[in-house]
């Protein structure tokens, strides 16, 4: 009995021993985790990310199932720019803490930085539906959707986020921006206010907001906000805008006077040469009378020789340059210029357009309707639909003249189709269906035709084809 008792204490002694061994060596282990992870904090503090690394790593070995231990050696990773590890250790991060928003977070991030908008707007999403009542993290996922060309999915964020914290001036100028790609014009400008009457030095929301109000003819309020602008910014830039507003209206003499003052406040600044010149181009352009119309013409064109030296955009000075040549009646000399726009990067568009007038008027309908085609593609759907039909029916004239009727026909009966009927639409649309042979409808176009202008020539001559 003796004998039993005594096995019984020894065995007592031994597991208390082996427990108090085990208690120990988890003591041990937890100092080792804390001294590991202390010490890969202070090396990724001071920018040593091998060492960062190589702590987090041992931290890792001791607690594979440690969430922040992922989370840190990531951020390691990352900073080294080695992604797919850093992803690697965030993915494993959030499964090991599914209720965690850092690690989705951090995913996020990373894909934003790569570029990854679609990837990073759904981490973001993820990292919402854990912390949904963050505004900051709300706005920067619509922002991701935003930039992901998906305005549509970013407004409910944004008004998530708005509902949190009223006064998130980006939030609200954010939102004027989704609202306005989807066609919400009146919605893009009460958030474009709002962001301005949160923050009067936003900048951007200004700006956009002066854009929205010109698109909707509301002259006075575009005036108002770049005016506030101007204000705000002594650059030759505001200046600019200004005067160039001006000038869309239509009041030349006014903008050309901002423009001058502007000038010799700026003097090196050839921006503002341009802007003199673009407006005294469109003075040509607004005139009937041949003579003042080269005389503005040529006016515009010293200035933009002075812009075209200095550091205004190439392609910009070289469109409106050879715009002014072909105002001036130098085809040849505007086509040469107006090629060069085109080739030069970044190219502006008005030079595709300015270019195929100056094909047409040398008579190269081919040429001239390559140009315009090009220049519709570019500006897609950002033109109104009535601009896009006005541009069909010419492509369809510019097509027929240069002897391709099959080709044509299309962009006419469109044209048609869009509620566009003038005589000599319908003198093209008659030639092209006589020439692909839709005799009937040839007739049908022309008597169309006749009755709107009967005594109009090319008409008449084209009944002595069509019979």
């Amino acid at each position: 009995m003796v004998a039993m008792k005594l096995v019984l204490a020894v065995a007592g002694l031994v597991a208390l021993a082996v427990a108090s061994a085990l208690v120990v060596q988890q003591v041990n282990r937890d100092q080792q985790f804390r001294a590991l992870m202390a010490s890969g904090d202070e090396a990724l503090a001071t920018g040593n990310t091998y060492t960062a690394i190589e702590a987090y790593s041992g931290a890792v070995a001791l607690r594979t199932d440690s969430m922040v231990a992922h989370l840190r050696r990531g951020q390691a990773y990352q900073a080294q720019r080695q992604q797919d590890e850093a992803v690697r250790d965030y993915l494993e991060a959030a499964r090991q803490q599914p209720g965690a928003a850092d690690p989705l977070l951090k995913l996020a991030e990373l894909y934003d930085g790569r570029g990854d908008t679609a990837q990073a707007a759904e981490w973001y999403g993820r990292a919402s539906e854990v912390d949904g009542q963050n505004p900051t993290l709300l706005y920067r996922l619509a922002l991701a959707r935003y930039r992901a060309g998906q305005p549509a999915t970013a407004l409910d964020a944004l008004r998530r986020a708005l509902v949190l914290e009223p006064g998130f001036d980006e939030a609200h100028y954010l939102l004027g921006l989704a609202l306005r790609d989807t066609q919400d014009v009146a919605g893009a400008m009460a958030a474009l206010e709002r962001a301005i009457q949160a923050n009067p030095s936003l900048t951007a929301a200004r700006e956009e907001l002066a854009d929205v109000y010109r698109a909707q003819g509301r002259f006075a309020d575009e005036m108002a906000q770049l005016t506030a602008l101007a204000s705000g910014d002594a650059r030759g830039v505001r200046d600019v805008a200004i005067g160039l507003a001006e000038a869309r209206q239509g009041q030349f003499d006014i903008a050309l006077t901002t423009l001058t003052t502007a000038r010799a406040r700026y003097p090196a600044d050839s921006q503002v040469a341009l802007a003199l010149g673009r407006v005294h181009l469109m003075r040509a352009e607004a005139t009937t009378d041949a003579a003042r119309r080269k005389s503005a013409a040529q006016d515009a064109l010293a200035l933009l020789e002075d812009a075209l030296g200095g550091s205004a955009r190439r392609s910009e000075g070289l469109a409106l340059y050879g715009r002014a040549l072909h105002l001036t009646g130098d085809l040849t000399g505007a086509e040469r210029i107006l090629r060069g726009a085109v080739a030069t990067t970044p190219f502006d568009r008005e030079a595709f357009l300015y270019l195929a007038d100056a094909a047409e008027a040398l008579g190269q309908y081919d040429e001239a309707r390559e140009w315009l085609s090009r220049f519709d593609a570019i500006e897609g759907d950002t033109a109104s639909p009535a601009v896009r039909s006005a541009r069909g029916r010419r492509l369809g004239g510019l097509t027929l003249a240069a002897g391709d009727p099959a080709r044509a026909l299309p962009y006419l009966e469109r044209a048609i189709q869009d509620g566009l009927g003038d005589a000599t639409l319908l003198g093209w649309l008659a030639d092209a269906r006589w020439h692909t042979g839709d005799q009937a409808g040839a007739r049908e176009a022309l008597a169309q035709a006749l009755s709107q202008a009967p005594r109009d020539a090319a008409l008449r001559r084209l009944r002595q084809t069509i019979r």
